[in-house]
C-alpha cells in the first residue's frame, strides 16, 4: 500500500512540475548600463531556480511565469530584483537600465514601448499640449521705494497662482520666486518715465538665460542630467517670444512641463 501511495504522490508532483514548465514564456532581456561592461551579468529566476548570463551586448533569454522574481547581479553592480508583470509577458521583453551614482545603483525598468536609447525615445515621445494662461499685463506692475512689497505676502500669492497654473508640482517655488522677483518686479523710481522700456537681445540658447544650477533648482533635475535636459528641450524647440523678459513666467512654465516629460522618460526621482 505504501509503495503505491508513494508512486501516486511522485506522479502528481511530476505532472504539476511539467505543467508549470509548459506554461512558461521565453522572454528576451536587455541590460543597459552607463560606463560599465554589461557582459556576463547574472540573471537568475528565483521562482524556477534557473538562470543565465548576458552576452557582450547585455542581452539574454529566460523562461518566466507571471509574478516570477528575477534577480540581476554582478560584481560591479548592487543586486536588482524585478517582478515579472503582465506587460512583460505580453511584450516578451524586459529592459533594465543600470546606472551607478556615487556607488549607489539605480535600476529603471523600461516599459515595452521604449528602446533604451534616450535620443530615439525623445523623438518618439508624444508632444504635450501647450499650456496658456493669462497673467495680465506685467508691464503695468509698478513698485516704488516708498511702497515696497512684503516678500512673504508676494511669495504666498505666487504659490496660489502657480497652484492654479499647474506649476507647483515638481518645481522649486523658492527658486522661481527669486528669479521673478529679481527680473520682473524691480522697483521703479517714481520720478522715472513709466513708458521707458529696456530692450533686450534674444539669447542664443537657454544657457544664456539660466545656469546649470538654476535649471536644476527650477526643474528638480540633477545637475549631472542638465545637459541632457537642455538637448531634450532644444530638440522640442523653444519659441523666441519665451526669451523676452516679460514672458519669463511662461518660459518657466514651459521648462517645468518639459522637465516632467524628461524625468518620466529617464525615471529620475525628483
Amino acid at each position: 500500500m505504501k509503495p503505491l501511495l508513494l508512486l501516486i504522490i511522485c506522479f502528481f508532483s511530476f505532472d504539476l512540475l511539467w505543467s508549470q514548465n509548459k506554461d512558461r514564456v521565453e522572454i528576451q532581456g536587455f541590460i543597459f548600463a552607463e560606463d560599465n561592461d554589461v557582459e556576463n551579468i547574472s540573471i537568475y529566476n528565483s521562482s524556477s531556480n534557473k538562470g543565465t548570463i548576458t552576452d557582450q551586448n547585455g542581452e539574454f533569454s529566460l523562461q518566466v511565469l507571471l509574478n516570477d522574481v528575477i534577480e540581476i547581479s554582478a560584481l560591479q553592480f548592487t543586486p536588482v530584483t524585478v517582478t515579472i508583470t503582465e506587460d512583460i509577458i505580453a511584450s516578451k521583453q524586459i529592459k533594465v537600465y543600470l546606472s551607478e551614482h556615487f556607488h549607489e545603483l539605480k535600476a529603471v525598468l523600461l516599459s515595452s514601448g521604449l528602446t533604451g536609447n534616450l535620443i530615439a525615445d525623445i523623438h518618439d515621445a508624444e508632444a504635450l499640449p501647450e499650456l496658456n494662461f493669462d497673467m495680465g499685463n506685467l508691464d503695468a506692475l509698478n513698485f516704488f521705494d516708498d511702497n515696497a512689497f512684503n516678500n512673504q505676502i508676494v511669495k504666498h500669492e505666487l504659490n496660489k497662482v502657480m497652484n492654479k497654473g499647474g506649476l507647483y508640482n515638481g518645481v522649486n517655488l523658492g527658486a522661481v520666486f527669486d528669479l521673478i522677483s529679481n527680473n520682473l518686479f524691480k522697483f521703479k523710481n517714481k520720478n522715472h518715465d513709466k513708458n521707458k522700456r529696456v530692450k533686450h537681445e534674444k539669447p542664443i540658447e537657454i544657457l544664456d538665460v539660466y545656469s546649470h544650477a538654476t535649471l536644476s533648482d527650477i526643474c528638480n533635475i540633477p545637475v549631472s542630467k542638465v545637459e541632457l535636459f537642455i538637448a531634450f528641450i532644444e530638440a522640442k524647440g523653444v519659441k523666441d517670444d519665451l526669451y523676452k523678459p516679460e514672458n519669463e513666467v511662461y518660459l518657466i512654465d514651459f521648462l517645468v512641463n518639459q522637465s516632467k516629460t524628461f524625468l518620466k522618460l529617464n525615471n529620475i526621482k525628483d
